[in-house]
């Protein structure tokens, strides 16, 4: 018998934001969860609606961490051996805006490649902070 998969606290937020750029026409082609210390997820875009501004070789994600909010990275998955981004950039649109939000901020990433960061990173809170992320998270998995 198999074992059951883990719960992932903000999986059923990342699930929706995914939701919400496919049904919005910025098709997803892979997303993922990871219970990490910090959370984290990415969702991938499929290339065909990256290309145009990215070219073809690149692949196109927007990033989250719980204590970061969302980025876009990007770069030649083939060529760099990490994370087979070559830049990220924050977003600076908190870390929980809502799906239409993302919706809204995707649309601009996938458009054009954002210019470089020209500060710090953005930081919005600590992994172990008691501010109610949890909450609001569960209400993703309510409502999905």
């Amino acid at each position: 018998m198999s074992e059951p998969d883990a719960y992932v606290s903000h999986a059923p937020y990342i699930e929706a934001v995914a939701e919400a750029l496919d049904a919005a026409g910025l098709t997803v082609a892979d997303c993922n969860a990871d219970d990490n210390d910090p959370r984290d997820a990415y969702i991938e875009f499929d290339r065909a609606i990256t290309t145009p501004a990215y070219g073809d070789d690149t692949e196109v994600n927007l990033l989250w961490r719980e204590d970061r909010g969302w980025m876009v990275g990007w770069g030649d998955a083939d060529s760099v051996s990490q994370s087979g981004l070559d830049w990220i950039v924050d977003l600076f649109c908190g870390v929980l805006p809502t799906p239409d939000e993302m919706v809204a901020e995707a649309r601009t990433v996938v458009a054009k490649i954002p210019g470089p960061q020209g500060g710090p990173y953005g930081r919005y809170r600590d992994s172990g902070d008691d501010d109610g992320l949890d909450a609001q998270l569960a209400t993703y998995h309510r409502n999905h």
